[in-house]
């Protein structure tokens, strides 16, 4: 089950339009779509004149969950409702993307160094996947006791290794940075160097920063989704609302930020090239 809004602003065409809005300020559309596996109710809320009316919008969710898909610059503060802002269907597709590029580039585990960098120790098990691909893996994290158990742990099982840190200097150099997390501390990289992570960070980080991953919406799916949502972020509602889990076996056809896309080609070859410098 999942509600998405949509605020929508209507503009007064003429004059009749502006006396009329006095009495009909706002307008809700619903529209209800089910499949055997989700129900997505949409809501827009046509608003002609003055604030949104948060109450109104309520009486459509009641006995539906209040945690909604909208616009990040909705502001719900004192409302009943909380915007989803979920990453983990997110840091699925990044552990999916750097598995399948690294799989189809084939690199010798002695030609890539990767930096992991999971402050609070969120996502072990990735780390312990990075192992297939490097013989130098670094992990920086502010619980370096965990990892530390984790690296003797990984030694007696693949007989590999790993240098643990909680120092983010030991990030670099390396051919790639994965970061499955917000990074929210300043960081020693420079702009050659190539992040992957979830969000652009809210303080300055050098580098090249990879936020997106581009996937398909599914056909099953792709009848319910209204026009207003992006792909990526209705499916990471289905995945953790809908528990619409087989889309995190999803592998992400293409990379990019707010700036640049990239294929999985064009990646390959950035991370060769940075492979080669250190």
């Amino acid at each position: 089950m999942m509600t998405l809004l949509n605020i929508e602003q209507v503009k007064n065409k003429n004059i009749l339009d502006a006396f009329l809005s006095l009495f009909r300020p706002y307008s809700i559309e619903t529209e209800l779509k089910e499949n055997d596996d989700a129900s997505v109710l949409s809501i827009t809320y046509l608003q002609r004149r003055g604030t949104v009316r948060f109450n109104k919008i309520y009486e459509h969710c009641i006995g539906r969950r209040k945690t909604i898909l909208c616009d990040e610059k909705l502001n719900l503060f004192n409302t009943h409702f909380k915007r989803f802002n979920s990453l983990t269907f997110k840091k699925r597709l990044l552990e999916n993307y750097i598995c399948s590029i690294l799989d189809s580039a084939d690199f010798p585990p002695s030609e890539l160094e990767i930096s992991y960098y999971d402050p609070k120790a969120e996502s072990p098990s990735f780390a312990e996947k990075l192992l297939k691909y490097t013989s130098r893996l670094t992990v920086v994290s502010n619980m370096p006791r965990f990892y530390e158990n984790e690296a003797e742990r990984l030694a007696e099982k693949y007989g590999a290794s790993m240098l643990v840190s909680n120092s983010v200097e030991k990030l670099v150099p390396c051919s790639i940075l994965i970061a499955p997390t917000i990074i929210k501390e300043s960081l020693p990289t420079v702009s050659s160097s190539l992040i992957f992570t979830l969000k652009r960070p809210p303080i300055p980080v050098s580098g090249n920063i990879i936020t997106d991953y581009t996937a398909a919406l599914p056909e099953k799916y792709a009848a319910l989704k209204p026009d207003f949502v992006d792909d990526i972020y209705f499916m990471s509602g289905l995945y953790s609302l809908c528990s619409a889990y087989e889309l995190g076996e999803i592998i992400p056809t293409g990379c990019g930020n707010q700036f640049d896309e990239f294929t999985n080609e064009s990646m390959i070859r950035q991370i060769k090239i940075l492979s080669q410098k250190n």
